[in-house]
């Protein structure tokens, strides 16, 4: 199970309704945070989500409403008496920039910073994508690992107790019962893992489709309704990014970063749908489970 909180799915500038982007992804005790545009500390302080609860944090670029954000964040930390290490991925010059800015603000974090290019542990994988934005930019795949577990109802219509045979046939050895070997794949299910991606800003482009495919959610910048000024500044239109999420064959769309000139987005999801059903236009402090 993976949870998404929509923490904030404006851009460039907040608007009364959207905050800047953030994205909270949790699953069984792990907690990472896609982009963290201005004021996602005082988000997570406020509904209570856990400011030290983050162990990795994931900046798609260096553009303000991505960035500016975690410098404030992380001194929340420290002055919360954090002491577990933080893992950033982002850009490379993601590290000069937060390091100058302790510098010149006299900060310095007690506790651990370590810039990593991907993350794995035995639950879950955290890997980037190319995007194509007018700077350095890269999207998130949050992948959950496939899990294997025993087929029990099988195993009770063939009345098989034995605890040290089913054990067994968990480590994937076979096992001889009453003269008939009993082989592990045919009492294994394999479960697949759920996948999430978020793209950051982003023009649609062919490295985004073949990087999120087949996902179960797609978080992919929809700055604009239907602007053809949008390739120009490396965004998407809301049926640009219908159109990647069907190419990709993913199973869920979410719309983000939307623009502060809308006051009625209603019409984004009227033209994403008419590409991509399976598309919803989340809004700031929503979230959803996937299962």
């Amino acid at each position: 199970m993976i949870e998404v909180f929509f923490l904030g799915t404006g851009g460039g500038a907040p608007s009364k309704k959207r905050r800047l982007p953030a994205f909270l992804i949790r699953k069984q005790g792990l907690s990472v945070l896609l982009d963290c545009g201005e004021g996602t500390q005082y988000t997570l302080m406020q509904y209570r989500l856990g400011i030290n609860s983050l162990k990795i944090i994931g900046i798609s670029h260096m553009h303000g409403d991505h960035v500016f954000g975690l410098l404030g964040l992380i001194a929340s930390m420290g002055l919360l008496d954090r002491k577990e290490t933080l893992y950033i991925i982002g850009p490379k010059n993601l590290k000069d920039f937060l390091f100058t800015s302790f510098e010149y603000s006299k900060f310095y974090p007690q506790f651990k910073i370590e810039f990593i290019n991907s993350y794995e542990d035995d639950e879950i994988k955290i890997s980037t994508f190319k995007t194509c934005h007018t700077v350095e930019s890269q999207g998130f795949i949050i992948s959950e690992k496939d899990r294997v577990k025993i087929d029990d109802k099988k195993l009770k219509e063939e009345g098989i107790k034995d605890w040290r045979i089913i054990r067994k046939l968990k480590e994937g050895k076979s096992v001889e019962v009453d003269g008939r070997i009993l082989h592990p794949e045919d009492y294994l299910i394999v479960k697949k893992g759920i996948k999430v991606a978020y793209t950051g800003d982003t023009s649609p482009c062919q490295s985004v489709i073949d990087s999120v495919k087949g996902v179960d959610l797609l978080i992919h910048d929809s700055t604009f309704l239907k602007e053809p000024s949008a390739y120009t500044y490396g965004h998407s239109n809301a049926s640009d990014a219908a159109r990647v999420a069907l190419e990709a064959s993913v199973k869920l769309l979410a719309l983000t970063h939307i623009s502060s000139r809308y006051e009625d987005v209603s019409m984004f999801l009227k033209e994403a749908r008419k590409i991509y059903n399976s598309t919803i236009l989340p809004e700031d402090l929503s979230y959803i489970v996937l299962k």
